[in-house]
């Protein structure tokens, strides 16, 4: 099965300096983006018009998620600070600290009533976002290194490090399961169904990992994944692993066999950083170094 991809209208390039972070909406109505330039920008993905910018952070921003009913999205960054957004007003209703150096990635529960944040500093803390406390739920410091992603799943809280470790932690058994990848992790995406995991690290290989069992189910390659975080995705209902590349090259895999199926060059040859998937359609979006924003849509 091919995966024939082309770009929707020109490169989105509002932003100042690299894009790290692209990410849709739970409806696919909307794209946000953040990057250097401190700012997050809320896309029509239709239109690929400017809807609103979002300013708060004193340096550049590293991951967002947006709340199951879009009406709120978190934020973090480089300043070592989490916002909590209204997406309607355009204004920061919670700023979390705690952390001790840049937040790298930030997480909602199913019901936006906790966060969890992924840090430089080895740790993950845990929000109560009903609450005015300035202190989190729990600090979760299994990590020897930076964490580098963090997603919360049911009762389950999945986490990549820079130290190859994939660590689930399940709250309501009380249990911590650890699989050691074995190279630095850059991203983790968990499947609809929760029993797997798509890991990327930087020996430039994205991993399917059973989570029960830690078996590598599927492994793709070709792309060029060394020095930076690039962040994978799951496309088209899981049929395909997508990922960028430093080369500045999209690459698409079917889960299945584990092939390349397709090729995309964009962002001027920069680093692709992330790249995400329309909920219920065929768009992707993804973002480079280049400071350029790129919507595709399948023919």
């Amino acid at each position: 099965m091919s995966f024939p991809l082309y770009a929707k209208g020109p490169a989105l390039s509002e932003h100042s300096g690299p894009v790290h972070v692209v990410r849709y909406n739970t409806t696919g109505q909307y794209i946000l983006s953040g990057g250097q330039d401190k700012r997050i920008l809320l896309w029509n993905s239709s239109s690929l018009k400017l809807v609103k910018s979002y300013v708060a952070h004193g340096y550049e921003i590293l991951d967002i998620s947006v709340s199951f009913d879009n009406a709120q999205f978190l934020s973090c960054g480089r300043d070592r600070l989490v916002f909590l957004w209204d997406v309607a007003s355009g204004t920061a209703i919670r700023r979390l600290a705690g952390h001790t150096a840049q937040v790298n990635a930030v997480n909602f529960n199913t019901d936006a009533s906790v966060a969890a944040s992924g840090s430089y500093d080895s740790t993950v803390r845990l929000w109560d976002l009903k609450s005015n406390s300035q202190k989190p739920l729990q600090v979760l410091d299994e990590a020897k290194d930076s964490v580098s992603s963090v997603q919360i799943v049911g009762s389950q809280i999945i986490t990549g490090s820079v130290d190859g470790y994939l660590r689930v932690y399940d709250l309501r058994m009380g249990q911590l399961y650890e699989d050691l990848i074995g190279h630095p992790i850059t991203s983790v995406m968990d499947s609809a169904d929760s029993a797997c995991a798509l890991v990327s690290t930087l020996d430039s290989t994205v991993r399917l990992m059973d989570k029960s069992n830690g078996t590598l189910l599927q492994s793709f390659t070709g792309h060029d994944n060394h020095k930076y975080r690039i962040r994978s995705c799951f496309g088209d209902n899981e049929t395909y692993a997508i990922s960028g590349s430093e080369n500045g090259k999209i690459f698409v895999w079917d889960v299945l066999s584990g092939r390349v199926v397709h090729q995309l060059r964009s962002h001027n040859g920069s680093i692709v950083a992330c790249v995400a998937y329309h909920p219920r359609s065929t768009q992707m979006v993804s973002c480079g170094s280049n400071g350029t924003i790129q919507v595709w849509q399948s023919t």
